[in-house]
């Protein structure tokens, strides 16, 4: 930055490149192998595969194993939101267990087991630091996502086609990956961060250069969600943000379009289902919504007994512990994981519900603070938060908490590097997509 500007001062522009070059600290291929290694962790991609022993015990370490990181970002980084996420860690981590205490009956061993999901909240600030330690150009960060994003679907596609049919598992304690329900036959529960990421990215990328090619690719990777994958609630909700970044994007007469095939396939979907709609809903989602219907009956229930409840939740049981939530509620049918905010606020109170839902916004204001022109990847970041928010009407919000975190750390990164570049748009300078927008300026002119 020094150097740049002493160079403009001098009458002469220093080349972007030559400018960078000095703040290489390891070879471009070892950058980016760490970040293919890592990215996953903070991605909490194996955080609940117990198909495989060794990275699932690394991916529940990695919150504990990556605390100097979050240390140094707390000691050494200037990060924006940084009190809130403190505020926010030290409620989970702190206040709840011991709520959990007085409401449940926990021990302290169970009541702190029951923050470990609520750890990779640190990621911000853990993989905040390590990227400013590494020092990864945007496009190495980039062309990681890409790969990871891609590298899901070919590996999900592979284990369709290769597994035989009793490698699937009915029991979720045996196989969290290769599942089989009656409802929905055979399929692989995917961990799909990078996946759906990179479906944002192709989405984002026709819309600003409409590139006819990213077309096939992304129907292709919903085919999989819909034929693999088989989440409802992602799927529509990936659909759904899709859809939002097309119209949104999009000019003149692909505006109208747009608009006119969203509006074409609601009415289809209302011609449809219009004859007794409920009934028709209930049984395409089978046991699940009458499920989930109970959960939310019997935790309501639960929290009407006094307001204290309502503000500070009524904390968790671990499944190893000797009593349950189902044995305290008396129904097994019921599951906190799977009723959206009501769960959050079971659990953490409106208290908490709110520093969390605060959380989301801060990582969706970044997002879109660190968007560059001509970038679909810092576009993606930013829809990406909006199909977490999409997701949490059905889904806990702490479930994956680290995708947001580190969805949140990249985009004040993405941010930061082009700062400290001392350019509008430096990362776009040097990327494809750059050059083409400008020949399609010049071409226009």
């Amino acid at each position: 930055m020094i150097v740049e500007l002493g160079a403009r001062q001098r009458g002469r522009i220093l080349s972007p490149v030559r400018a960078a070059a000095p703040r290489r600290a390891q070879p471009r291929a070892l950058t980016v192998m760490i970040l293919l290694a890592v990215l996953p962790l903070f991605g909490q991609s194996f955080h609940y595969l117990v198909d495989l022993p060794p990275l699932y015990a690394l991916s529940k370490s990695w919150p504990v194993l990556t605390i100097p990181l979050a240390v140094y970002a707390l000691a050494q980084i200037e990060l924006p939101f940084k009190s809130l996420c403190v505020a926010l860690l030290a409620y989970l981590v702190a206040i709840t267990p011991a709520v959990s205490m007085v409401q449940l009956g926990n021990g302290l061993t169970d009541a702190m087991a029951t923050t470990v999901k609520v750890w990779p909240f640190a990621y911000y600030f853990s993989l905040a630091a390590l990227l400013t330690l590494l020092r990864p150009t945007l496009p190495q960060v980039r062309g990681a996502l890409i790969a990871l994003g891609a590298g899901t679907f070919v590996v999900m596609l592979a284990l369709w086609l290769v597994l035989p049919p009793e490698a699937y598992a009915t029991d979720p304690l045996k196989s969290k990956l290769l599942m089989y329900d009656v409802e929905r036959g055979p399929r692989i529960f995917m961990p799909m961060f990078f996946g759906v990421l990179f479906l944002f990215y192709l989405s984002r990328r026709f819309c600003a250069y409409r590139e006819w090619w990213t077309i096939p690719l992304l129907l292709i990777g919903l085919l999989l969600m819909v034929l693999i994958y088989k989440q409802r609630t992602a799927l529509g909700s990936v659909v759904l943000v899709v859809g939002f970044a097309m119209i949104t994007s999009a000019r003149g007469w692909w505006r109208i379009l747009a608009v006119g095939m969203a509006l074409l396939a609601s009415v289809a979907l209302a011609a449809v289902y219009s004859a007794d709609l409920a009934s028709r809903a209930e049984q395409m989602l089978g046991a699940s919504l009458s499920i989930r219907q109970n959960s939310i009956v019997l935790a309501l229930d639960y929290l009407e007994v006094t307001p204290l409840r309502w503000l500070l939740g009524v904390g968790a049981i671990t499944r190893f512990s000797n009593v349950t939530l189902a044995d305290i509620l008396g129904n097994n049918q019921f599951y906190l994981a799977d009723i959206g905010w009501i769960g959050i606020v079971f659990e953490y109170g409106v208290i908490g519900a709110v520093l969390i839902a605060a959380f989301y916004v801060a990582a969706l204001r970044t997002a879109r603070r660190s968007v560059v022109p001509g970038d679909p990847m810092t576009q993606a970041l930013g829809d990406y938060v909006l199909f977490a928010l999409a997701t949490s009407t059905i889904y806990s919000v702490v479930f994956t908490p680290g995708e947001v975190a580190s969805v949140m750390a990249l985009a004040l990164y993405w941010r930061t590097a082009r700062q400290k570049a001392g350019a509008t748009e430096p990362s776009v300078n040097r990327s494809p997509e750059f050059f083409k927008m400008q020949r399609n300026r010049k071409s226009r002119l």
